[in-house]
């Protein structure tokens, strides 16, 4: 008989922006809250997408500043925060969400004798996590938990080589009842006529915004198209210069963070992605829930999510390929009917219900 696993103390530790991690950690931790769980996230700030009636307990990390040192000491705050709230809450479990500097906080916070679950979801594998400034530290705390999972097949194996784990795959999940279709909307934000292609992210480098931009400058000489660009972050100014100098700015418009992305990605026709590296690909998720089929560059984790019946992946930096791709889902004379298929996948490989149920696994086996 397994151990029983209702009414846990558990703290999770996320980042509180748009980032896909911090994403997954507060949805997590939300609908824990609501089966029962008392539920604490640690995080600098109340988390982007946390709804402001959720049962989850919000713990705040400052970031104490010292002039004797170069910057916020997060990592050494974020221990110190953990060791003292997990007495007092009584925690059973810690669970932290991106490895960077989460799991080597947490593994200093409580060494070796503490249940610590931690989940890696991309870069904090691939790039930070390669650095050797962090990656002694990260593989021993990754080494010392009770359990470690990865967001896909792909970054697990990456993982593997990286630090020398094996961590259980728990992909993301997407409620179905807040992400569906919403073609009413449609009309805020594309005229009559048009297709509306939408992408979403946080404007890093990597995920190569601009590029979307030069394959919507494609696909705007063939069809009445616009693109809405959902979030904000340091590439913005790029992607509008891009936009500018290819004559595409009229139908490119920016639409600020929302805590709601449903209302945009419901609306769209397609959605875009041009990254190079990419774990997983939540806000592709989130649109193929919407029954919104994806096109995106086949990198990472999103091969194991977008299938041929649900959208195109095309190599990275194929711009004439993407643009290609985008015309023949807009054309194709199965349109309406892969729209009702993605949101079919979606809800049956990754609803909620199914991917909390995996994560209350990997509790039990890390408490027994």
């Amino acid at each position: 008989m397994g151990l029983d696993v209702r009414g846990l103390h558990l703290g999770l530790v996320a980042y509180p922006g748009l980032g896909g991690s911090g994403i997954v950690a507060t949805e997590l931790a939300d609908r824990l809250a609501r089966a029962g769980h008392r539920v604490y996230l640690f995080a600098t700030e109340r988390p982007f997408r946390l709804p402001k009636e959720s049962p989850v307990a919000f713990v705040p990390v400052d970031l104490p500043f010292y002039p004797v040192f170069p910057g916020p000491l997060y990592t050494l705050s974020l221990a110190g925060v953990l060791e003292r709230e997990a007495q007092r809450l009584g925690l059973d479990l810690v669970h932290t969400h991106y490895a960077i500097p989460h799991a080597a906080a947490a593994y200093l916070a409580f060494g070796e004798g503490f249940p610590l679950v931690h989940t890696l979801h991309g870069t904090d594998v691939s790039v930070l996590g390669m650095d050797p400034a962090f990656h002694g530290p990260t593989r021993r705390a990754l080494m010392a938990a009770r359990a470690t999972t990865a967001v896909s097949r792909a970054l697990a194996l990456e993982a593997e080589r990286a630090f020398g784990i094996r961590p259980r795959v728990i992909h993301n999940a997407v409620d179905p009842e807040r992400f569906r279709p919403r073609p009413e909307r449609k009309r805020l934000y594309a005229e009559e006529g048009e297709w509306l292609l939408v992408h979403a992210s946080n404007f890093r480098p990597i995920k190569r915004v601009p590029d979307l931009v030069r394959a919507f400058a494609k696909v705007r000489r063939r069809v009445r198209a616009r693109l809405l660009l959902l979030g904000k972050g340091p590439e913005e100014a790029e992607v509008r210069r891009v936009a500018e100098e290819l004559g595409v700015s009229p139908y490119v418009a920016f639409h600020p963070p929302t805590p709601h992305p449903e209302a945009v990605l419901g609306a769209a026709d397609l959605f875009l992605l041009a990254s190079e590296e990419e774990s997983f690909g939540q806000a592709a998720l989130e649109a193929l829930a919407c029954g919104v089929p994806v096109v995106a560059t086949a990198v990472g984790g999103v091969t194991e999510l977008v299938r041929p019946e649900v959208g195109r992946l095309v190599e990275l930096g194929d711009l004439e390929g993407l643009a290609e791709a985008v015309l023949e889902l807009l054309y194709s004379p199965e349109r309406e009917r892969m729209r009702r298929r993605a949101r079919e996948y979606a809800m049956a490989e990754y609803h909620p219900d199914k991917i909390t149920a995996q994560y209350l696994q990997v509790y039990e086996e890390a408490l027994g």
